[in-house]
């Protein structure tokens, strides 16, 4: 750094602003001689701040060293308090007796090894997460910028993946979007048109199928329909995952903990009466036997029973194969499912 700075400068010079910007003080005083009687002051980062690897400059008594199981205890603390994928960046400077430094652990005395450490790094584990879980109260979101990629040129270009951005939070599907894109040269305009008119229609979620058992179903959600809560739900920004449940929204000036693994239930239910006999299909290369697929299935579902008749199995799914051959039909154009003459 340039001479006699604040700490927090030095850092800002060396590490650059967003890491500056994002630490908290710290401060450990021990005056018992049962920890060595240490002093510990430094800037820690807060749950704003995102890394893909930690960060740790500590000095012991001056002296830049390193300590892996400070390092690692700290991590752990950080990997306890704020989401996984947080590597905070750490600055520490120590002050403790000299001769409570041992500094023959590594050759080139860069790794050190204190007296009564495990004590010390237990108390100053304690202060940090003392420290992370007064700060993690308040947390500031960026707001994403939308970003328009633009072609300039007579020629038709594919725009690369990793150029693709989710300018939309308002999405619900988040699909990756190439903004303006150059037609196709001898592609007539009716052309365009027609396909544009077809793929509206199948991305319709209004467009449901004549059968009133379908319609009745379809009515009865628009009637129990909440407009609050959708109006939430279908301009709220994600976030990011709490946990294996919850997702973080946000609406508004308020944060929502949404239960994804109810609200994926409900989408799909959904979905599924809206696009009744309008589902996108994919074909298989190799069609997939239909007695073979059942088989499989017979045999999860009993794969944790003592006793497996393999004859009860294979009547099973030659009766089920006969029985879904002759509604192939219906599995068409209900639900998109061919089943050729030979059951695949």
């Amino acid at each position: 750094s340039v001479g006699p700075t604040s700490r927090l400068d030095a850092i800002r010079t060396v590490y650059g602003a967003s890491v500056a910007r994002n630490l908290m003080k710290i401060e450990v005083s021990e005056n018992d001689e049962a920890c060595s009687g240490f002093k510990m002051d430094g800037l820690i980062s807060n749950s704003n701040y995102v890394a893909k690897k930690i960060t740790m400059v500590l000095f012991i008594n001056g002296r830049m060293v390193e300590c892996s199981a400070l390092k690692r205890a700290i991590e752990i603390v950080y990997a306890a308090t704020l989401p996984k994928a947080s590597k905070p960046y750490i600055y520490m400077s120590i002050i403790l007796p000299p001769e409570h430094v041992d500094v023959n652990v590594h050759p080139t005395k860069k790794e050190v090894s204190l007296l009564n450490q495990e004590v010390i790094i237990e108390r100053i584990q304690s202060a940090v997460e003392s420290k992370l879980r007064s700060s993690n109260d308040t947390k500031a979101f960026q707001e994403q910028c939308h970003i328009i990629i633009m072609h300039v040129g007579s020629k038709s270009q594919k725009v690369p993946v990793h150029k693709m951005v989710r300018a939309d939070s308002t999405d619900p599907a988040g699909r990756l979007h190439a903004y303006v894109q150059m037609k196709r040269p001898g592609l007539p305009e009716s052309t365009l048109t027609a396909v544009r008119s077809f793929v509206r229609q199948r991305r319709n979620p209004k467009e449901s199928a004549n059968l009133t058992s379908i319609q009745d179903l379809v009515a009865d959600i628009d009637k129990n329909c909440h407009a609050g809560l959708l109006n939430t739900v279908r301009h709220c920004v994600y976030i990011g995952m709490a946990d294996d449940v919850f997702a973080l929204l946000q609406h508004g000036t308020h944060l929502y903990l949404a239960n994804v693994v109810n609200l994926s239930k409900e989408l799909m239910y959904q979905q599924v009466l809206r696009r009744f006999a309008h589902f996108n299909a994919i074909q298989l290369s190799n069609p997939a036997p239909l007695f073979e697929l059942l088989i499989l299935a017979l045999k999860e579902e009993n794969a944790n029973s003592e006793c497996e008749n393999d004859d009860f199995n294979e009547k099973v799914a030659e009766t089920s194969t006969k029985l879904l051959k002759l509604k192939a039909e219906m599995l068409e154009e209900f639900f998109c499912i061919h089943i050729d003459r030979n059951g695949n």
